[in-house]
């Protein structure tokens, strides 16, 4: 036998690491995909209404919705901040009172309801002012829009 053992090889370890983590990559990105492309009903669902209403419009016509509804929007922000404290102390009180937390519940439904009742007139108001051809290309934009989905992606046929 003999007395000089073989020195040990400390790339050996390293190298494994770097195997098992290239490895763990390819089966990450090949189980991302297969779940991706097996997962399309996700893809089919249509955007929003509202959404697809909005994005289907000129961009000057977003931008000046924008702007018209912003003092609707800051006041319901702010609105917002002062029912989330509100909801904070009414989730801490003892003994809990079911009644406040549904009346903050139904004023916030309230504020969503007006802000939508308000999105809805502006739109219908830009509309009703179109002429047919600029109401007709706006219905091929919202079918695009529709086509996209939710997430802006084109979808397969």
């Amino acid at each position: 036998m003999n007395a000089d053992p073989k020195p040990k090889r400390r790339w050996m370890p390293l190298v494994l690491a770097v195997s098992l983590a290239v490895n763990l990559l390819i089966v990450g990105v090949a189980l991302g995909t297969v779940l991706r492309l097996k997962g399309e009903d996700h893809a089919k669902a249509p955007p929003g209404f509202g959404p697809a209403l909005y994005r289907a419009l000129p961009k000057d016509e977003r931008k000046a919705m924008r702007g018209e509804l912003s003092g609707l929007h800051k006041k319901g922000s702010k609105g917002r901040t002062q029912d989330f404290e509100a909801m904070s102390q009414a989730l801490r009180r003892v003994p809990f009172d079911p009644v406040a937390v549904e009346v903050l519940l139904q004023q916030q439904a309230d504020a969503t309801a007006a802000l939508q009742e308000a999105l809805q007139s502006q739109w219908l108001a830009r509309v009703t002012a179109m002429s047919d051809g600029e109401r007709q290309a706006y219905a091929d934009r919202l079918q695009d829009v529709v086509k996209r989905g939710k997430h802006g992606h084109k979808k397969k046929d």
